[in-house]
């Protein structure tokens, strides 16, 4: 069975705590084993793109499925409310799902 990939891009961080909230929740995901965090951190150079990206993240789920379907647990829906009602407010940022 193939697993699933988030692939993250973070443009810009408008609110830091409402972000720190939400990393915090996200990583006690990742330690119970939900995820799996393959690459995090700053970008070092925006090769492509008009906008340059400041954080990226690598997630690796057990399965495609998992991964398609994981933005609906319920922990996960937790862990956005940090960011606020319209995520946009908090942090601009892309998020797609691949399988591999």
């Amino acid at each position: 069975m193939a697993k699933g990939y988030w692939i993250n891009h973070v443009e810009e961080i408008i609110d830091q705590e409402a972000f720190g909230k939400y990393v915090t929740k996200w990583n006690a995901l990742v330690e119970r084993g939900e995820a799996k965090m393959i690459a995090i951190g700053p970008v070092a150079k925006t090769q492509i793109g008009k906008k340059d990206i400041q954080f990226a993240a690598v997630v690796e789920f057990e399965t495609f499925e998992k991964a398609m379907s994981f933005k609906s647990h319920p922990d996960y829906v937790d862990a956005l409310k940090e960011l606020g009602a319209d995520e946009t407010v908090s942090v601009k940022r892309t998020s797609c799902v691949v399988s591999g």
